[in-house]
């Protein structure tokens, strides 16, 4: 049988996940979104409230009736230090900046590199935690491998920054992959669609997939999902195929082998929409989106994730 304690962890879990998702409630509506009962929720909120999670934001109704208070998270009451890593024409770029709770960011900084380095991050890292202390969690977006807070990049580069970062500073992180990181963002504008791809095409035929699955990103067991890069024959095909021709057979094979309902797809060696002939049948191809403006879908997924995993730390 369950505890009091844990009755009420739970309570509190249910309700702050949906401030998380959802923004701004009335008890009327955590009580109908969780099943809750009105007593539970009026509690919940009561301990919210004492502990600056969430806040009043207004009071609806007829003066001289019963007022609805509508309440939502108190912005400033939790931070994250982000780093976004991208490739760029000549080496490697990271944008790095504070985000709190509604996504308004601050301390905006960039900085660029020719290849990756574990002091760049640490530099980085060191240089935003001095000046914001209260960082909650720290959020990386990289190209490469990411795995249990270690980021390989082909075999050139491993650097295991988790580890770092939990011996150094002592709080959470998360550190995906920039192509799954953008999956994320891109489905947050598609929440119609629970199987989702974005496959990015870099210069010299570098290629990544985001995999969503029934609305959950798919990692693999190593974490390897979505590295078509490793398809067979890809060094080959890389020489002797135009950018154009290598993209449409990756997206043919993401829609044959996953068929998702939806693939986005960005490309720094092609600007064009792509058209081509596709083998499958038109009922079974997914339906093909353009994506012009990755660093913002990157944005959005960080600030998904970011969201995501602090709704599920219990500071209430």
């Amino acid at each position: 049988m369950a505890s009091t304690s844990d009755l009420k962890s739970e309570n509190i879990q249910a309700v702050r996940k949906c401030f998380y998702t959802h923004g701004n409630l009335s008890v009327s509506e955590a009580e109908s979104k969780t099943g809750l009962s009105h007593g539970s929720v009026v509690n919940v909120f009561r301990a919210l409230e004492e502990s600056g999670e969430i806040e009043l934001q207004e009071k609806t109704g007829n003066r001289v009736g019963r007022k609805t208070h509508r309440y939502g998270l108190n912005e400033e009451f939790a931070h994250f230090l982000v780093i976004d890593i991208k490739r760029e024409d000549q080496g490697f770029s990271s944008l790095f900046y504070r985000m709190n709770l509604s996504g308004k960011e601050s301390d905006q900084g960039q900085r660029f590199f020719e290849e990756m380095d574990d002091e760049y991050l640490h530099e980085e890292i060191r240089t935003m935690m001095s000046k914001h202390p209260d960082t909650d969690m720290i959020l990386i977006s990289s190209p490469g491998i990411c795995e249990d807070g270690i980021i390989t990049n082909g075999e050139t580069f491993r650097s295991d920054i988790g580890s770092w970062i939990e011996k150094e500073y002592a709080i959470p992180y998360v550190i995906e992959n920039d192509v799954n990181v953008a999956a994320i963002g891109f489905a947050s504008e598609h929440p119609e669609c629970d199987n989702i791809a974005v496959i990015y095409q870099a210069h010299k035929g570098i290629f990544g997939c985001g995999i969503l699955i029934n609305g959950r990103l798919y990692n693999g067991f190593s974490h390897a999902a979505g590295e078509v890069r490793y398809l067979p024959h890809m060094e080959q095909k890389k020489k002797q195929d135009a950018p154009q021709m290598l993209l449409s057979e990756i997206i043919q094979s993401v829609a044959a082998i996953l068929n998702p309902h939806l693939i986005g797809w960005f490309s720094d060696p092609i600007e064009e929409d792509l058209h081509f002939e596709a083998m499958m049948p038109e009922r079974h191809m997914p339906k093909l989106i353009h994506i012009k403006d990755p660093d913002t879908y990157r944005k959005k997924g960080l600030y998904s994730i970011g969201m995501y995993n602090i709704s599920e730390q219990n500071k209430g």
